[in-house]
């Protein structure tokens, strides 16, 4: 079965993350025929509001494995080279770490706009002309890519959890297929993100905006 279609859990997923985006066409869509709803600028507020919150809990929830992360790479250095003693797991422990930090935290840097832009331009536009790169770039470059990686991420997840896919080595962590659902569940914060991102993007194009989110950088 295919893992990203209309009649699978994936699938209801994918759909269930487009109401942010077609309101932000709603909002702009008004504001080129008029003042846009009052009552539609309220409840993509609201959305926004919730989905920015989930990306920032889930954030500071992972923030915590930085830390254990160094803390398990000092005592690997020490065992390894003070006791001449080797730990598969907590080796490959380091790995799952790094990966979910990285993967959970994506959206919340998304966010806060502490992820690295690779440009000349952006920072010279004004504010409208930001919202206007960032409406546009969430919905023709950023969504079909995370749908890609949730599509094919989902069905490398799958095949490992049909198997429960455990580590090559012999006493490694026998929970690959954990590390593999990561891609997926990124894949799917990235879109809600994306989705609030481009909402964000629309209400400031409706002279609505909301109030920057604290990080190095500003969100529009």
């Amino acid at each position: 079965m295919e893992f990203l279609s209309a009649n699978t859990p994936a699938g209801w997923i994918v759909l269930g993350l487009q109401p942010l985006l077609l309101l932000s066409f709603a909002l702009l869509i008004q504001v080129k025929f008029g003042q846009p709803s009052q009552r539609l600028i309220d409840i993509t507020k609201q959305l926004v509001f919730w989905v920015d919150k989930l990306s920032l809990y889930v954030a500071g929830a992972v923030k915590w494995l930085a830390l254990f992360m160094v803390l398990m790479v000092a005592a690997l250095v020490i065992t390894r080279y003070v006791f001449g003693v080797s730990a598969i797991k907590a080796q490959e422990s380091v790995i799952y770490m790094h990966a979910f930090l990285f993967l959970m935290a994506a959206p919340a840097a998304l966010l806060t706009n502490t992820h690295v832009r690779v440009d000349i331009i952006y920072e010279k536009l004004s504010p409208k002309g930001k919202a206007f790169v960032d409406f546009f770039g969430t919905v023709f470059l950023l969504m079909p890519v995370c749908m890609l990686i949730f599509k094919f991420g989902g069905s490398y997840a799958l095949r490992a959890w049909a198997s429960l896919e455990g580590s090559q080595e012999a006493t490694g962590l026998p929970a690959v297929f954990l590390l593999k659902t990561a891609i997926p569940v990124f894949a799917m914060l990235m879109m809600l993100q994306g989705s609030a991102m481009a909402a964000r993007a629309a209400l400031l194009l409706c002279n609505s905006p909301l109030p920057p989110v604290q990080g190095k950088g500003n969100a529009v």
